[in-house]
Formats: C-alpha cells, structure tokens, sequence
C-alpha cells in the first residue's frame, strides 16, 4: 500500500494509538523483572503460576495492547472508517487493558480469586469496547473489502479467545468449575493463529510494502489468505474437541501451510526492496519475526506427525517461545520503530497543514528516529530470544539473564520511542509560536494606519 491511498482525514487524535503503543514495551519490562523475581521452578510447566501469569502479561498488556492501538489505526486510515467517539472509547479501552492484566498476571501468583474475577470483568469489558470501536468502523467505511473481511475474521477470532480464557480463568478461581485444561491449546490457538497470527497479516499487506519499500504481496494471497488460515483453525478445534484426527491433521496442515506461505513471502518481497541498507532494524525485527514463524510452523507439524515429540514438557514452551517472543514481540518491536515516527511525522504535518506554514518546520521521518539509535535494542532482543531457548533446558543458569535482558531490550525500545516523542513536542512548540507570529503579523498588516 502507498501513502497515497490512506485516506488521512480519518486519522485518529495521536493520543489514541500513542497510550496503547507506548504501554506495550512497558510490560515487556515488567515480564522480564517477573522472571528475575519468582524462582525458576515457577517457568518450568506451562501450568505453572508463574508460566501463567508471565504469557498473560505478554499476550494481553504487551501484543493485544499493540494490536488494538494498530487495529483502530488501520480502520481509520486504510478503510477510512474512524470509529465513533473513539478517543474516550480508547481510554476507558486501555485503562481497562492495563489493570485488568496486572489483576490477571497477580491472580495467576497469588491465587486470590477476587483478583481473578476483577481482572476477567475488566478484560472482557476491554474487549467488547475495543471490538464495538472497531465494527462501528467497519461500518462506516465503503473501501478495501479484502481488509474488512480478514479485520473480521480477526475479531471473530478474539472473540472466541475471550471466551475461552474467561471460562478457564473460572476455572482456576471459582471452587466447583471444573478446569478445562483441554481447552487451553485451542484457546492458545484461537489467540496467537487466529487473532494475532491474522491481524499482523492483515497488518503487514499495508506496513511491509510501505515502510520497508518491497513490492505488494501478490493480490491472490491477499484475497485468500487469512481465510484458509481461519478456516484450517476452525477445522482443527472442531475436530480436535470431537477426537477426530484425521480432519483434525488436515486444517492443522492447512493452518501451518498459510502460515508458512506468508513468511515466505514476505521474505522474498524483503528480498526485493528497493533501498538494501546494511543494518534497517525494523528490517531484521521483521526477519527475525518470519524465521521464528516458520521454525514454529516446522516445530508444530513435526509434532503432529511425531505424537511423542509433545510428550515432552518442553515442546509446548518451545512452541510458545517462537510464537510469541521470535514471531510476534520481534514483528511488534519492528512496527513500532516505523509506525511511531510515521505518525508522529503525519500528526505535525497536520498541524502545518492547518496553520497554512512551510513544512521545513517539520523534521524528516528519517531524522526523527536515526538508524543509529535502534541497533542495541535488536541485539539485545536476539539475546533475549537466545538465553530464554537455552533457559528452557537450564532455566537454574539462563532464566535470570534472560529476565534481565528482556527487560532491558523493552526499556531501551520505550526509551527510543519516547525519544521521538521529545521531538514531536518541541517541534510543536515550534509551530505553534510560529503560527502565532504570522497571526500577530497578519493582524498587523489589517490594521488600519
């Protein structure tokens, strides 16, 4: 998608995605002090407390946080539909985003089941919000159906998240609810394939040509795409509840082969960019995001075909760790170092715009954020993503570190991010003093001698 084709005047107040936005690196940085704080034995099972609360922290206050914020972007400008009163929507939205994941995250430590119903209570608010915000967008716009259709499927998909982890989050607090753990795979599915999986597809057919100059996907993949995929998971959970394996393998198959197929894809249009700089942080985010999502795709069909293979207590964590950590958190962490400058560059270019001055007020996307800020914090990340694959087999020697490093990887994004934002206010600043000098100006040259 070219800049051309947003439709601008849509654009949200930059508070509205900024909150969510800069709120997500910040959660890495409690994750990672979580994992420093509790004893390893804590991260050892994927039903351990500490797992529990440490992936919550992760899907909820970091990925769907980010999402949200680039969803209700995306149905703005790219389908020229801004959702109704979307700036106080947006705050009670994020408001009921953060203390209901911290109240999870603590309910998963503690046990304490008020904690959990009060976090179940304001998650769930959160989401109808947010998912109302977003159809009443929908709504309102008349363009791009091939991205309506996967928004869709996206939210249909959270939906289904919710209400699954709302049923097991019951059942972890609510004596004489059976706890069903078989349901946890499929919610972990429904979640990171269906809901995130598709959304940062959905994503990625507009950011990746855009930003990173590769040629568009190629317009059948965009038209089918995301629906095979929700259609596999749909045919994957339907069968897998009614013990019916063979269907079950065929929409696993179908799930893992558009998920493949999208991260070589975008691989190759990676390939193709115009402009080939020797390090584009946002660039290798995203690499390290496509790399991660086909050695998870590899690592799920080698479970299906090997049954034995997922008797390991360390599969599932794998699994998750390449999911969420090297694909998603890597492509978020790529997003973030273009979207935020872009938006920044778009919010001053308004405020010029409106006061009719030269746009030589407003500095270059490029300047706002060098490239020579941004390269630690990737290092840093791959680090992360090492120490933790290794914490899975010594979690006594790699845990620690890991915790220490991840935190210190969304620190250092949070710090890059609020870098911009110091630009963008002093250049404000600018223009409006600026704009108040050519009233004065005009005002003078009207008055009568």
């Amino acid at each position: 998608m070219k800049q051309s084709q947003l439709v601008l005047s849509q654009t949200p107040p930059f508070s509205v995605p900024l909150r969510f936005f800069m709120t997500a690196p910040l959660f890495g940085v409690v994750a990672g002090l979580l994992l420093v704080v509790l004893d390893g034995s804590h991260f050892t099972s994927r039903w351990s407390a500490g797992m529990l609360a440490y992936t919550h922290l992760l899907v909820l206050g970091y990925l769907a946080m980010a999402m949200q914020a680039a969803l209700l972007q995306v149905v703005s400008v790219v389908m020229g539909g801004q959702p109704r009163q979307v700036d106080w929507v947006a705050t009670a939205m994020h408001i009921m985003l953060v203390a209901g994941t911290l109240l999870l995250a603590a309910g998963f430590i503690s046990s304490l089941p008020y904690l959990m119903h009060t976090a179940v209570l304001l998650l769930v608010l959160s989401f109808v919000l947010f998912v109302g915000a977003v159809v009443s967008g929908l709504l309102r716009s008349s363009a791009q159906r091939n991205t309506g259709v996967a928004i869709g499927l996206a939210l249909a998909s959270l939906i289904i998240t919710v209400g699954l982890g709302a049923w097991l989050a019951i059942g972890h607090s609510v004596q004489g609810v059976v706890l069903a753990r078989h349901l946890t795979g499929i919610h972990l599915a429904w979640g990171l394939v269906g809901w995130g999986g598709i959304l940062l597809i959905t994503v990625a057919y507009a950011v990746v040509p855009m930003f990173q100059l590769t040629p568009a996907y190629p317009p059948a993949l965009v038209r089918c795409l995301t629906v095979v995929v929700t259609a596999g998971l749909a045919i994957w959970a339907g069968s897998d509840l009614l013990n019916m394996p063979s269907l079950s393998l065929i929409g696993a198959l179908a799930v893992a082969s558009g998920l493949a197929l999208f991260a070589a894809i975008t691989l190759w249009l990676q390939h193709r960019r115009k402009r080939k700089p020797g390090l584009e942080v946002t660039l290798w985010f995203w690499r390290c995001a496509m790399l991660s999502l086909l050695a998870a795709v590899a690592l799920w069909v080698a479970g299906l075909i090997f049954p034995l293979l997922r008797q390991s207590p360390i599969y599932p964590l794998l699994l998750g760790l390449l999911m969420i950590q090297g694909f998603l958190i890597s492509a978020v962490n790529g997003m973030l170092y273009k979207i935020i400058p872009f938006l920044t560059w778009l919010h001053l270019s308004i405020k010029v715009t409106e006061h009719r001055l030269s746009r030589r007020l407003i500095p270059n996307i490029r300047k706002l954020l060098p490239d020579d800020r941004t390269p630690i914090q990737f290092w840093l990340h791959l680090l992360m993503l090492l120490l933790m694959l290794a914490a899975l087999w010594r979690p006594g020697w790699f845990l620690v570190p890991a915790g220490m490093v991840f935190a210190a990887s969304n620190l250092l994004l949070w710090l890059n991010l609020v870098a911009v934002l110091k630009i963008y206010k002093k250049t404000w600043i600018r223009i409006t003093e600026v704009a108040e000098e050519k009233r004065a100006e005009e005002s003078a040259t009207a008055s009568p001698t």
